[in-house]
């Protein structure tokens, strides 16, 4: 992909190029997408051969709805298509026209910022944008596959997975339309798979990069910073040498002196208000003099717990499993409207609750399985921050995808205990390993233990690949 992305800047460099003598570079656009589409299908049937049908067709729908939605919104109006996208639009326009805009608060923030940032280089051209938001979604999805490989996750897991990561109903939405969904999931995807690089192999630049990608995540929606409390846990907590958490005075401390930093943020945002990365707390807190007003507010048609009122930090924690429940599969059932309503909840909120019900039964795997309670930690640590913060279910439909493919991942390795534990699973691993089946389920005449699988490993697991 790294092709792909070389050829996306000299277009870039072109339509500025080009500015000077037109200013329509729609014909340009279009040779970008044939090409680019030609440079993925190449990649594809070189690097990831045995998923290349699915993602192309991934691609295509999302072309697909893309051209539905700048070109015959009079036929189909692409759900999440309309305020946002149109002022993220508007706003990338001034921003293109006046760069000093650059240094100032705007709607979107950072993401409008970029916008406009493109429409100065290339020109006003929604078209090529929107595209990239495409190219971003399928560049996730590709590092996903690597970091299943860097886990050892099994092929017929990984191809299940990655069917569901290509046409699951909003990703195909949100990296169709002008949304910064897209920009962020990359990013999250990309710090994630530094960290697994970090637990799997302890390399420390990989560590830094994790922490830095998803600052840079954070910067386009400060409440994504939830899932540094995971990374933190595993870089304080986890021992490579002995391959599981290790819980000492010396790693107590800081931990807890975090936490302790952490909810006093929450508390009184104020002391951060002027950086730059928490600007997304004061727009939640711009109606809402405390925390406790942000917990209760209720704004829009969707809005949930209308009637919820809390006064102080205890009513906020028992509260808090009620507002993250409501966050992760709102509209629920009782509250449906319209058929759309209806349709946001099975296509979207039924997924997640059933990934909640899939950690529960799987609690003492999790606990044995220290990559995957870091993932699990990482996103329930995240759904505290935004379910306190949002009582509206379309905005809780949009800011719980960010999580979309950590929730993917944690699923393929939990899945991958599943199905090596299945006969027809044992099977499969034994044969792609090769040998007798006996030595290599039983060597010696004894089963393969959790510790000696996972020596010199680093997240590979008793039936996986090595």
């Amino acid at each position: 992909m790294i092709y792909l992305w070389i050829v996306t800047v000299i277009y870039m460099l072109l339509g500025n190029a080009l500015s000077t003598h037109a200013s329509d570079t729609t014909y340009l656009t279009v040779t970008f997408i044939c090409i680019t589409a030609i440079l993925l299908l190449f990649a594809l049937l070189v690097g990831y051969t045995e998923f290349f049908l699915v993602i192309f067709a991934g691609y295509a729908a999302r072309l697909g709805l893309l051209l539905v939605d700048l070109y015959r919104q009079d036929v189909f109006q692409i759900p999440h298509s309309g305020t946002d996208t149109e002022n993220f639009y508007a706003t990338g326009l001034l921003v293109a026209e006046d760069m000093s805009l650059l240094g100032e608060s705007v709607y979107g923030g950072v993401y409008s910022h970029i916008i406009g940032i493109l429409f100065n280089i290339y020109g006003d051209d929604r078209l090529f944008v929107q595209y990239l938001n495409i190219l971003l979604a399928i560049t996730a999805i590709l590092v996903v596959i690597r970091i299943f490989r860097v886990i050892g996750v099994p092929h017929r897991v990984q191809f299940i997975l990655v069917g569901f990561m290509c046409f699951f109903p909003h990703s195909l939405i949100f990296s169709s339309i002008l949304l910064r969904e897209s920009v962020i999931s990359l990013l999250v995807v990309l710090s994630l798979y530094c960290f697994i690089r970090w637990f799997t192999y302890k390399e420390r630049l990989a560590a830094f990069m994790s922490v830095v990608l998803l600052l840079l995540a954070a910067s386009f929606h400060s409440a994504i910073i939830g899932v540094l409390i995971g990374y933190l846990f595993g870089f304080i907590f986890y021992r490579h040498d002995k391959q599981a958490f290790r819980f000492t005075v010396t790693s107590v401390v800081p931990f807890g002196l975090f936490a302790l930093i952490m909810t006093y943020i929450l508390v009184f945002p104020g002391v951060v208000m002027g950086l730059p990365l928490f600007n997304k707390f004061q727009q939640v807190l711009d109606n809402n003099e405390t925390l406790y007003g942000a917990v209760t507010a209720s704004r829009g048609d969707t809005a949930y717990l209308t009637g919820l009122e809390v006064s102080n930090l205890l009513e906020v924690a028992l509260f808090s499993p009620i507002k993250v429940l409501y966050f992760i599969a709102s509209p629920m059932p009782w509250n449906v409207r319209n058929l759309e309503d209806a349709i946001s909840f099975f296509l979207d909120g039924a997924f997640y609750l059933l990934m909640v019900v899939m950690f529960v039964r799987n609690f003492g795997q999790i606990r044995r399985r220290p990559l995957v309670a870091i993932l699990v930690l990482s996103v329930l640590a995240g759904w505290l921050i935004f379910g306190l913060g949002i009582s509206n279910a379309g905005t809780a439909l949009r800011h719980r995808f960010k999580f979309f493919y950590i929730i993917i991942i944690a699923a393929g390795a939990l899945l991958s205990k599943a199905y090596s534990e299945s006969p027809e699973g044992a099977r499969t691993e034994i044969e792609e390993i090769g040998g007798d089946p006996y030595e290599k389920a039983h060597p010696g005449g004894d089963i393969v233990t959790e510790s000696a699988v996972h020596k010199g490993t680093g997240g590979v697991h008793p039936g996986e690949r090595i």
